[in-house]
């Protein structure tokens, strides 16, 4: 009897030990990263119609947006093709998992890496568990050096120097830094987790044949109110990507995530999510 008992109660803390391990409550790395990399396979087994999914599903959650207040961004710089590239990075605080993601996020034309930090979407991805990093691009912003090479190789450079091609990134891309990224994915694709790109530049620049061909999750952001024309190339140009998928941000112009930073940072959450 005794010893029945005593079965029952150890099986009874095993199953709660392993409720507050995967619910986060407490941590024990090994066994708890085994679980949570089964559940992370089993989910990316699931076949996901990138044209028709639902990216508002799930909310911010709550404790990351207290968490944000512990992330602490960095400022660095690295040497790319001649070039010394400043650079903004955070990582997940010590209250927050890390969930082995990363983001890289580029810039338009007018702005720098500091606009990452000032609508707080460093702080907030970092907050998610993500590494994220903002980069002056050539000739902008703390980046003084101007590049003389080709645009699509000096991301893949980037991305080497700093050390996120092994958990292949997701990378961001406004505007003028489509000169990079376009050109980046025409070769380089495979090497990323996912794609967002925000009316970008060069969408013309990759022949349709080659782009239908591109496999990486594409999420295409343009706003509303952008009359540059670019969002409407970029969706010509790019809605042919298999697994893209087109959301427009009401009362949003060009830089569609500064007028709706809310909006776009659920996006990226739950496109992050899907990724995993």
């Amino acid at each position: 009897m005794r010893t029945g008992v005593k079965l029952f109660v150890g099986v009874g803390l095993v199953c709660l030990w392993l409720l507050l391990t995967i619910s986060g409550i407490i941590q024990f790395p090994e066994i708890g990263g085994i679980i949570k990399d089964m559940a992370h396979l089993t989910k990316s087994s699931d076949k996901i119609n990138w044209k028709t999914v639902n990216l508002y599903s799930i909310d911010l959650p709550e404790s990351a947006k207290e968490a944000k207040n512990n992330v602490v961004i960095s400022q660095n710089t690295v040497k790319v093709m001649d070039v010394k590239v400043f650079y903004r990075e955070a990582k997940p605080p010590d209250s927050v998992t890390a969930t082995g993601q990363s983001v890289l996020l580029l810039h338009g034309r007018s702005f720098s890496s500091e606009t990452w930090e000032k609508i707080e979407t460093l702080r907030l991805l970092a907050a998610l568990g993500y590494r994220v990093i903002a980069v002056d691009l050539p000739g902008y912003g703390n980046t003084h050096d101007k590049l003389t090479g080709d645009r699509g190789e000096f991301l893949l450079s980037l991305l080497q120097a700093l050390d996120l091609l092994k958990s292949r990134p997701v990378v961001v891309s406004p505007s003028m830094s489509g000169e990079y990224s376009v050109t980046f994915l025409k070769e380089h694709s495979s090497k990323l987790a996912g794609y967002i790109p925000v009316a970008p530049v060069a969408t013309n620049s990759v022949p349709p044949s080659v782009l239908e061909k591109i496999q990486v999750p594409t999420l295409i952001v343009y706003g509303s109110e952008d009359n540059t024309g670019l969002a409407e190339a970029a969706l010509k140009n790019l809605k042919v990507m298999p697994n893209s998928r087109e959301v427009k941000l009401e009362q949003a112009g060009h830089p569609a995530y500064l007028n709706q930073p809310d909006v776009f940072h659920k996006l990226v959450y739950n496109f992050m999510l899907l990724l995993k």
